[in-house]
């Protein structure tokens, strides 16, 4: 699947769906639109210039969101130097909605979640394009 920023400098390809899509609705996910299905890097190729971004809230910041600096679409994350592992986030909303039919959407409570044991839920799991959508 090939999804793209709005003006389509920056396109972003992996090699399947993800298992399922996060709602996380924590001030970073909500204020950057992102939707996040999960991958290790080598299912991820991005091409075209982005612009990186890190929390400045947390001295440590688990990852930096990347965003097309010509129309500001967040398309990635990558982690940073403070944690180890191989995994990248890549915004759902940038893939056509009908390829992500039917994905497992999770709605974790990340306003109220700081990091010390897993994040709850604002609701149950859903489908997308049945129960969320994009």
């Amino acid at each position: 699947m090939t999804g793209s920023c709005h003006c389509g400098a920056v396109r972003v390809t992996v090699t399947h769906k993800p298992d399922y899509v996060n709602f996380c609705d924590c001030s970073l996910c909500a204020k950057s639109g992102g939707v996040w299905g999960y991958y290790e890097s080598a299912d991820v190729t991005v091409k075209g210039e982005t612009r990186g971004y890190r929390r400045v809230d947390y001295d440590e910041p688990a990852v930096e969101v990347h965003h097309c600096p010509h129309c500001g679409t967040t398309t990635h994350w990558v982690l940073t130097e403070h944690l180890e592992g191989d995994r990248m986030g890549v915004n759902a909303r940038i893939f056509e909605p009908a390829e992500l039919y039917g994905v497992e959407a999770r709605f974790p409570d990340g306003r109220n979640w700081f990091g010390e044991t897993a994040p709850g839920d604002r609701r149950p799991p859903g489908k997308l394009g049945v129960d969320a959508f994009l």
